[in-house]
């Protein structure tokens, strides 16, 4: 009960537009939210299920409607900036049979690691890691993990180029770069 107390309250009062970011980050603490140093939580945020396995990294940016579940352990790194509407989504089902195919809950942890950027829109699914360093671009469906420092887009997410330590010159690798199918 007190759980599912603690989620109402962050996404109703915790979420509302009437908070600074950071206050918005220091209720969300309150409430049971890993939530370190220097976060920022834009409003609306949702929450599908609890709070517990949440932690927001220092310095991350979650910007307003983001849609985070709760049956698995979501950790936001330092660093990260979420676009409006991303969807962190760790619980799926299994399928089931004709009559219902939405079988038994699964739940798997997301995590993004430092760094990483991901556009509007951008949905999650459990079981991913993001890497370091990496940009997703608006609108991805992210359900396999992806490497440090890529550009990735589409559904699902595929690389479309790997990027360097200080920008977007392609890293020295050796390697050829994916070229963008923008080009």
């Amino acid at each position: 009960m007190a759980g599912r107390l603690r989620s109402a309250l962050a996404s109703t009062v915790a979420a509302s537009p009437i908070w600074a970011p950071r206050t918005r980050a220091r209720l969300l603490r309150a409430l049971g939210v890993r939530v370190h140093g220097s976060a920022r939580v834009y409003p609306w945020i949702r929450f599908v299920g609890g709070v517990d396995h949440l932690e927001i990294g220092r310095g991350a940016f979650v910007n307003v409607n983001a849609t985070i579940g709760a049956n698995a352990r979501v950790v936001i790194g330092d660093r990260v900036h979420l676009g409006p509407g991303v969807s962190l989504l760790p619980t799926s089902h299994e399928i089931g049979p004709r009559e219902q195919r939405a079988g038994a809950p699964v739940s798997a942890p997301i995590t993004i690691g430092a760094g990483a950027w991901l556009g509007a829109g951008v949905t999650v699914l459990g079981g991913v890691t993001i890497g370091e360093g990496c940009v997703i671009a608006a609108g991805t469906l992210v359900s396999a993990d992806t490497q440090p420092d890529g550009v990735y887009g589409g559904v699902p997410a595929r690389l479309i180029r790997r990027l360097g330590a200080s920008g977007p010159e392609p890293a020295a690798s050796g390697a050829e770069p994916t070229p963008s199918p923008f080009e």
